[in-house]
């Protein structure tokens, strides 16, 4: 039970930290020269927060760069914000093979990634319980608990997984 009480505090600090961030990235005011010159804008993330390093976050630049992106704003160690003319769309098919001029994700792993890990990882963990268990004694409740847990532990993951795609 202690698990889930933790699961559930850390997804309200998630949930608090991403609504943040949101509001965040809302409060940018845009000059109107900004938005009369037709510029686009995007954000870059970073899943791990690479831009912390020095290199990343050069690569970063150099990288969008080639797209004729410009840094406006570093918002902190896991986004930056971006923008380029609109009239820069028209060289986007001299890119280098496999650079998305539109990316938003910046490095491995994704968000994806790291979740479907933990998933994985507190799915091996139910199984090794259940599995300790289940070798650690003959009542039924060892039998139960062998059970139970792991598929409680994949639910649960499951569920938090959902919830994040769903935002």
């Amino acid at each position: 039970m202690a698990d889930a009480a933790w699961i559930a505090i850390h997804a309200a600090q998630k949930e608090r930290k991403r609504k943040q961030q949101h509001a965040e990235e809302e409060m940018t005011q845009y000059t109107s020269e900004d938005l009369n010159e037709n510029w686009e804008f995007k954000i870059v993330r970073s899943a791990t927060n690479a831009f912390r390093s020095p290199d990343a976050f050069a690569a970063l630049l150099e990288e969008e760069a080639l797209a004729g992106w410009e840094m406006v704003e570093k918002l902190d160690d896991g986004r930056v914000r971006f923008k380029r003319p609109r009239d820069a769309r028209s060289k986007d098919h001299r890119l280098p093979p496999g650079l998305d001029p539109y990316r938003t994700q910046f490095g491995r792993p994704s968000n994806a990634r790291i979740s479907m890990l933990l998933v994985g990882l507190l799915f091996a963990l139910g199984l090794g319980m259940g599995a300790f268990l289940f070798i650690g004694g003959d009542a039924p409740i060892f039998t139960a608990v062998t059970v139970l847990v792991p598929v409680l532990i994949v639910l649960i993951g499951i569920g938090a997984v959902v919830a994040a795609r769903r935002r």
